[in-house]
């Protein structure tokens, strides 16, 4: 075995694994804004139109409101983020806490979804907006 051939190869791979760290390639894209989770279940899902939306304080959950029980959560799924569109949604709970404010969905009687949202007031909207 060539031991120079072989550093040489773990040497490239190590650079070129240093580049796409510097360039924030691959990984799950953060969201940004309630602004943002909205263009995003607006492309992920054809139809919805959306009227609030609220990103988590990680930045990795999103949720969109369209209306009354009109609802698309985005969720990270390997580098892209997956939207899944929820009709008949209800906030259960909305409470303030030391982290954020949490918003506890119930998407089926058998499932809750739970998000914790930093902005407040886009929490509340995003809350009117659903239950209406």
């Amino acid at each position: 075995m060539n031991w120079w051939l072989a550093a040489g190869s773990l040497a490239a791979v190590l650079a070129l694994a240093s580049i796409a760290w510097l360039l924030r390639l691959g990984g799950t894209q953060k969201l940004e804004s309630g602004d943002d989770a909205i263009a995003l279940a607006e492309a992920l899902s054809s139809g919805f139109e959306g009227k609030a939306g609220v990103v988590s304080a990680s930045g990795e959950l999103g949720a969109a409101a369209g209306g009354p029980g009109d609802l698309v959560l985005i969720e990270p799924m390997g580098a892209r983020h997956r939207a899944r569109r929820i009709m008949g949604a209800r906030v259960a709970m909305l409470s303030d806490g030391q982290g954020g404010t949490a918003i506890t969905l119930q998407l089926s009687p058998e499932e809750m979804f739970r998000i914790t949202v930093a902005d407040a007031a886009a929490a509340r909207v995003f809350a009117q907006i659903l239950g209406d």
